[in-house]
């Protein structure tokens, strides 16, 4: 692997659209949540940054679960109501095997920290706080000497309005989009194609262009956030938004 190279780290595919993605930076671990384009039932899976599967999907019989977020080795889950943003239900689930640690109809979810979750009943909206672990599913008084999660930094390439010298003859739509990596620059635009859309990530520095990818091709239209981006892994979303592909740069 040499300092001027996109290398290709993974390709996930799914068989329902992406519905959404939590991270674990820590552990170098990814939640997915995809819905059946025809019922919207939910399943989740759980991948490390590799693409490896760390868990079998899981597939939910009920709808309103949906999920919240992905800490050592364990899925939290939670209720969304039909008619409010809010409905009660908490699960926590280890990704090793899938079974539940933590199930309550009871309870609504408040935060999630890096070893277990605060919740507080349905009923008493300004009552106690309980900490519940997540490897245990046991509860005690939340009395705020948790430590928080660690979350590193998880960025979004920015609209660059100029164009760089080097991209002068580069046929392009924008925006162009720009983010940094170590002492490198990450550009990322769309090209108009027989076919459609490709997009495009080039890797330069101050002066000149050091490697150029086609990431995708073929696509029906432009994608408006191509990319999020942890240190110096790239994650992009299909089109479609069943499929995501990360690379090192």
């Amino acid at each position: 692997m040499t300092k001027d190279t996109i290398n290709k780290v993974f390709q996930k595919a799914f068989q329902s659209n992406i519905w959404k993605i939590e991270m674990d930076t820590e552990q170098h671990q990814l939640a997915i949540e995809t819905r059946d384009t025809d019922t919207t039932i939910p399943t989740f899976y759980a991948i490390d940054f590799k693409g490896t599967a760390l868990m079998h999907p899981l597939i939910m019989e009920e709808k309103e679960w949906t999920l919240d977020g992905i800490q050592n080795g364990f899925i939290v889950l939670k209720c969304v109501g039909e008619h409010t943003p809010i409905q009660e239900g908490v699960q926590v689930r280890r990704i090793s095997d899938g079974q539940n640690t933590y199930f309550s109809r009871e309870h609504i979810l408040v935060d999630t920290f890096a070893h277990c979750i605060i919740v507080r009943h349905r009923n008493i909206a300004s009552g106690q706080l309980w900490k519940i672990a997540l490897d245990t599913g046991q509860s005690e008084p939340f009395t705020e000497s948790e430590t928080p999660a660690t979350v590193h930094t998880v960025n979004y390439p920015i609209p660059y309005k100029d164009t760089p010298a080097f991209f002068e003859n580069t046929p392009f739509e924008r925006p162009l989009w720009l983010s940094k990596v170590e002492n490198n620059y990450l550009w990322c635009y769309h090209q108009v194609t027989e076919n459609g859309f490709d997009l495009i990530l080039t890797k330069s520095d101050l002066n000149q262009i050091l490697d150029q990818q086609v990431i995708l091709s073929g696509m029906e239209k432009m994608i408006p956030q191509p990319y999020f981006q942890l240190g110096n892994q790239i994650f992009f979303m299909t089109y479609n938004k069943r499929k995501i592909i990360a690379f090192l740069v």
